[in-house]
């Protein structure tokens, strides 16, 4: 069980834990309970939790998952203040071990562990004078199996740390740690706080919060003992302890992991079987469209619309003036729709090739209200002319599609009259889409990013409509005199992230694959800064010219991550001048580029771990209509219409974006099932049926 530092409860299964799941993991159960983020707990065995609350009191719980029940289910209040122990585990039956702040080590006997409730006694206190009671205080974590004490201590600087075990003799003389220690694990890193054990000969370890890396390593043998799985589960952060057992057992090769009782299915699924047919003609997307609305949702009708084509912005730092596409006037209900040209520029051709056919390009609108303060839209759109490769008119397509949102428009406060000094690497690090992109357990997946970010600090509060004191959200907006005129723009700095573009699943007996060959075919949004903060506005679609073949093969079982390439995102000025040239403004956009494999670097990589999103009770969660079954020995793929919106695709410039992927014949997940046949290899659709429009699926 993992206590998040946030205040939840979760519980994972050890599902083959006398090998340390050499080839299998930590599965997450889906299960958790909110638990007092200034509380701290441990397991007594037996599914018996320990809590002790802000307040000092103790307090038993009952893990009842297994049978339906809660996973923290009241049995019984010690009350006292226990506060004034630094921790306290258990051996896992009849000894609870609590270090006093003093340093002393004082041990509780438990009448009746089993049943959460028996009487507390007191049986004996250990100086922290006893070489063990030292290490204990000085340990990074604690924990016991049986008879066995293990402290855990971290490397430091290029010191690696290690566990040690101790083992407890309740003698009625002399000190209970007669043969001081035993070393079970070497090489502990510096990222490494958390240890504990399912029962004898295995450990596991993990990094903590502070590190952000929640992956877990097992270790099993003999001291010191070898490392089984370096990556036996993700996503493990806060304290972590584990329901003891006395010995431990590996399951049935032939088993599907499964948590209690599954319930009866009233409809058979379908079988899985890959649609070979050609992939479907897009529509056609030779127009920009959008709409703008005010910052209250309410249309900002008869202001004029320029649309500007934004992938002219060159390779160097020069100021580009951006090629005018088409002009319009939004309509009553804020829509506008502005037509490809037929014969483009040669540049905003150049660019179109350089990306795989499809056209980026910048729909801006700009008046003022009644007290004269101006407001701005932007949207990021995409087109492709008629003549454009079949994955080019998809993307643009898939990108109306997607961009089906209306635009807001902001407004313009002095401050963008200049230009802004830009935050360094380090004041970013600190970004809530920096942290993010830390984790190493994928939470955000499709839902809506926040609508405004900062890039150097955690999420805004403040409302950006409220200017000097003001709101403008409902404000009237009509055009302004003198208009506004062309945007240029200026490369302000470049960086090469990895993005995610896909992702595989493989539970159980099976293997997952994700092919991202050839062209990029991606989409991906553009952040805005307005009055300080970056808000989303639109996305562009990213091909290429150029191919290249990446992804992974055949990993698993019980594997499910994403796969990143490699893009370069651009910090791009925006600069523009309104009211007859008189007021120059300043604004600021972070948008993606072309594939780019930095010097050295990969041309692909793992993402974020996504294995939570498989199994049993997530599979029994799902609606019936999305589920399917693969054939054993045979394989299924995803290779029409596109992937689920990864809402943490990217962050770039401490800002996070997101992102899609078309699915094609170059673009694909695919899951091969083993050989077993005494039970289906399960398979679901995240938003559809399979062979619909499910963007992604998952496997049980």
């Amino acid at each position: 069980m993992s206590a998040e530092s946030g205040g939840v409860l979760r519980k994972y299964l050890d599902w083959d834990p006398l090998t340390g799941n050499v080839s299998a993991g930590l599965l997450d159960t889906g299960r958790s309970a909110p638990l007092d983020r200034y509380s701290s707990f441990f397991t007594g065995g037996r599914g018996i939790i320990y809590v002790i609350t802000s307040g000092g009191a103790l307090q038993t719980y009952k893990d009842n998952t297994a049978t339906g029940g809660d996973l923290l289910t009241p049995v019984h209040d010690y009350g006292g203040n226990w506060n004034s122990y630094a921790r306290m585990w258990s051996t896992g039956d009849s000894r609870i071990f609590a270090l006093h702040q003093d340093g002393a080590l004082e041990v509780y006997s438990v009448a009746d562990p089993s049943s959460g409730k028996g009487a507390l006694k007191k049986v004996r206190t250990i100086p922290g004078t006893d070489p063990a009671v030292a290490a204990i205080v000085q340990a990074d974590d604690v924990w016991s199996v049986g008879t066995a004490v293990y402290t855990l201590k971290r490397g430091v600087a290029d010191k690696q740390g290690d566990v040690k075990a101790w083992r407890y003799v309740e003698s009625a003389s002399g000190s209970p740690f007669p043969d001081g220690y035993t070393t079970a694990v070497t090489g502990i890193s510096t990222k490494t706080r958390t240890g504990w054990s399912p029962g004898p000969g295995t450990i596991y370890t993990v990094g903590d919060t502070p590190d952000y890396t929640g992956i877990a390593r097992s270790y099993t043998g003999s001291g010191p003992m070898s490392l089984a799985n370096a990556e036996v589960g993700a996503g493990l952060y806060g304290d972590v302890h584990a329901d003891i057992a006395a010995c431990l057992a590996s399951p049935s090769l032939d088993v599907k992991p499964a948590l209690g009782t599954a319930p009866p299915e009233t409809e058979i699924p379908p079988q899985a079987v890959t649609d070979e047919s050609p992939d479907p003609a897009p529509q056609n997307p030779t127009q920009f469209s959008g709409k703008f609305v005010r910052g209250d949702g309410q249309p900002a009708a008869g202001l004029p619309v320029r649309v500007e084509a934004t992938d002219v912005t060159g390779e160097h730092d020069d100021e580009v003036p951006l090629v005018t596409l088409g002009t319009t006037v939004t309509a009553p209900d804020g829509t506008w729709t502005v037509t490809l040209p037929d014969a483009l520029p040669e540049d905003v051709k150049r660019a179109a090739d350089e990306n795989g056919g499809a056209i980026n390009a910048m729909a801006s609108v700009n008046g003022t209200t009644s007290t004269g303060l101006i407001m701005r839209g932007v949207d990021m759109v995409t087109a492709a002319p008629a003549t454009a490769p079949a994955t080019a008119r998809a993307l643009a397509t898939a990108a109306a599609e997607n961009g089906d949102e209306p635009s807001k428009l902001r407004p313009i406060t002095d401050d963008m009259r200049q230009e802004s000094a830009q935050p360094t690497a380090g004041q970013t690090a600190m970004s809530w889409a920096s942290k993010d992109e830390a984790v190493s357990v994928e939470m955000l997946e499709d839902k809506p990013l926040p609508e405004y970010q900062s890039d150097t600090g955690p999420l805004p509060k403040a409302d950006p409509y409220v200017v000097d004191g003001v709101d403008t959200k409902s404000l009237v907006v009509t055009p302004m005199d003198g208009g506004c005129d062309k945007t240029s723009e200026k490369v302000l700095g470049r960086e090469i992230k990895y993005t995610t573009v896909a992702e595989g699943h493989a539970h159980w007996d099976a293997k997952a694959s994700v092919d991202y060959d050839s062209k990029l075919a991606t989409t991906v949004e553009v952040a805005v800064k307005t009055t300080g903060s970056w808000s989303i506005e639109g996305s562009v679609a990213l091909g290429s010219s150029m191919s290249v073949t990446t992804g992974y093969t055949n990993k698993g079982p019980y594997f499910a991550k994403q796969w990143k390439v490699p893009i370069e995102y651009k910090k791009i000025r925006e600069k523009w001048t309104c009211n007859y040239g008189r007021t120059t403004m300043y604004r600021y956009k972070i948008r993606g580029g072309k594939y780019k494999v930095p010097s050295g670097g990969a041309v692909g990589k793992y993402g974020k771990d996504v294995r939570n999103k498989d199994g049993m009770t997530q599979y029994y969660n799902s609606p019936k209509k999305h589920r399917a079954w693969v054939a054993e020995g045979s394989y299924f793929q995803l290779s029409k219409n596109r992937s689920i919106k990864y809402s943490g695709a990217v962050t770039a410039f401490g800002v996070k974006l997101g992102g899609f992927t078309q699915y094609d014949r170059e673009h694909k997940q695919r899951i091969t099932a083993g050989n077993k046949k005494n039970i289906r290899h399960e398979i679901w659709g995240k938003n559809d049926k399979v062979s619909g429009k499910p963007g992604v699926f998952y496997s049980f």
